[in-house]
């Protein structure tokens, strides 16, 4: 992102000062005839210097003076751009949100809409190996069933043997899962998004969602592909303002998925961690090399 331009160390910039009085000085030393012209004319003056005539309008010593202006520039530290701090994405982390209910027993997908769910959740885990990654289950009731881990065989091995059954009641507390979540990264210090699997959204999820303040989140809709979407999971993620990703057979679904947590998790990692700005001092280095150079030119002297 373009900032104002600014200096980051513009204390380096007094050492300008003493680069100009040493190089004036080093310049009037070169000067022969700068001495000559107390005693004789300068018309004189230019016929008898040697050489006169043939010297170069740009001279070492020009050069000299370059390559010292642009190291005290570089090590003020010009910045006109901003970056997120190092690590910034590894520290953001996203919490799958998978509905564990009746509904999800469904066999329009096969062989559910359940077990198509964790196939899908482990294609996801896959394209983000090595990326936090937690999960929470939900039904009548939210429940935590993996911290942040960047182990994704873990959850992979968790979501196994999830079925409704384990569930202690049957319904559809969105609500609680996303509070949760929003909780469990909080207590974890860390930025990051939500992703929501689910085939619907009761109503009265919808209604609440407005008053929550969750982190960025998106949906899943785990129906047959072309079905309808559900008109609760589309009010609950207008009031979030969420994306919502529809099931397909093939696997542009989770690669949309990965993208958009990508960009969530990039965001919230600015917000979190709070952007930096861009030390563009070592951009400099190859120019000042290339200037440096005029020193091995063929012909020049330097006195």
């Amino acid at each position: 992102m373009n900032t104002p331009f600014l200096f980051l160390r513009p204390f380096w910039l007094v050492a300008l000062i003493p680069v100009f009085v040493v190089w004036w000085r080093l310049w009037k030393k070169q000067d022969t005839g700068g001495s000559l012209r107390k005693f004789m004319d300068p018309h004189l003056l230019e016929h008898l210097l040697v050489g006169r005539g043939q010297q170069k309008r740009f001279r070492p010593i020009h050069g000299l003076l370059i390559v010292w202006l642009l190291t005290v520039v570089a090590l003020a530290g010009p910045s006109w751009k901003t970056e997120l701090p190092p690590f910034a994405d590894d520290e953001a982390g996203l919490f799958v949100l998978l509905k564990v209910s009746g509904t999800m027993e469904a066999t329009d997908l096969q062989p559910s809409r359940l077990e198509r769910a964790k196939l899908k959740l482990r294609d996801l885990l896959a394209l983000r190996e090595g990326a936090a990654t937690g999960l929470i289950v939900y039904s009548g009731s939210s429940h935590l069933v993996m911290p942040l881990t960047r182990d994704s065989r873990i959850i992979t091995s968790m979501i196994e043997d999830l079925t409704p059954a384990l569930m202690p009641a049957e319904g559809d507390a969105l609500d609680d899962a996303i509070v949760l979540a929003s909780r469990m990264l909080e207590r974890a210090g860390v930025p990051g998004s939500l992703l929501v699997i689910a085939d619907s959204v009761s109503p009265s999820q919808a209604k609440s969602a407005a008053s929550l303040k969750a982190p960025p989140v998106q949906f899943y809709a785990v129906k047959s592909p072309g079905a309808r979407l559900d008109v609760g999971m589309d009010r609950a993620a207008d009031q979030l303002g969420a994306s919502v990703t529809q099931l397909t057979v093939d696997g542009s679904d989770v690669e949309r998925i990965a993208r958009r947590a990508e960009t969530h998790l990039a965001s919230a990692a600015s917000e979190g961690t709070g952007e930096r700005k861009k030390d563009s001092g070592h951009a400099m280095l190859p120019l000042i090399v290339l200037v440096a150079l005029i020193w091995s030119r063929k012909g020049w002297v330097v006195e």
